[in-house]
């Protein structure tokens, strides 16, 4: 995740391979519930940097991240697409979800995005939508779809150094197993 990006544009061509991607994440059902804004006006991003609270993150000596990131890709849901789709003939009855798929969802495209950015040559870092403060109105985005999060792309700028603890990968066999735990 990077927080620090270099004063240089993105190929369109590139943006649009990095949504393509996203939007042909899975998704339950094939319900297709994700919903992406992409924003590249400068003063929409200031907008949302805004309403991040990006000036009491540089208050804190942080350069700011949200504003200069050249592209922000507001990734949202609509849960009703679910609730549609688990409607028809073929789901009807299978949606008791007992887990929220619409978030799983929005983490596969959340996914398909990083790692298409990293294929474009490009950084990328997310905030959740806890961050935020009002967005809804700042991009005319209606009440019934959720915001999971802002994703920003850019080229990386070199990272600066915080008061955070260092924490490196755990090792992989204390996360994973083999057959059983």
């Amino acid at each position: 995740m990077v927080r620090r990006y270099a004063d240089s544009g993105i190929d369109a061509a590139a943006i649009d391979r990095i949504v393509d991607a996203a939007v042909r994440a899975p998704s339950a059902g094939f319900s297709q519930g994700q919903r992406f804004i992409v924003v590249t006006e400068k003063s929409l991003r200031a907008a949302l940097a805004e309403a991040a609270g990006e000036g009491e993150y540089v208050s804190r000596g942080f350069s700011p991240w949200i504003s200069v990131a050249p592209v922000l890709i507001v990734v949202c849901i609509d849960k009703q697409a679910y609730v549609d789709r688990y409607a028809e003939r073929d789901k009807a009855g299978t949606g008791g979800w007992d887990v929220p798929y619409w978030w799983v969802d929005a983490g596969a495209s959340l996914m398909a995005i990083l790692y298409a950015a990293v294929d474009e040559g490009l950084a990328a870092g997310f905030l959740g939508a806890h961050a935020f403060e009002g967005l809804h109105p700042v991009l005319d985005i209606p009440e019934d779809i959720e915001v999971v999060g802002v994703v920003t792309l850019g080229h990386a700028a070199p990272d600066q150094s915080s008061a955070r603890v260092k924490r490196g990968r755990l090792p992989r066999d204390e996360v994973v197993r083999r057959e059983r735990w």
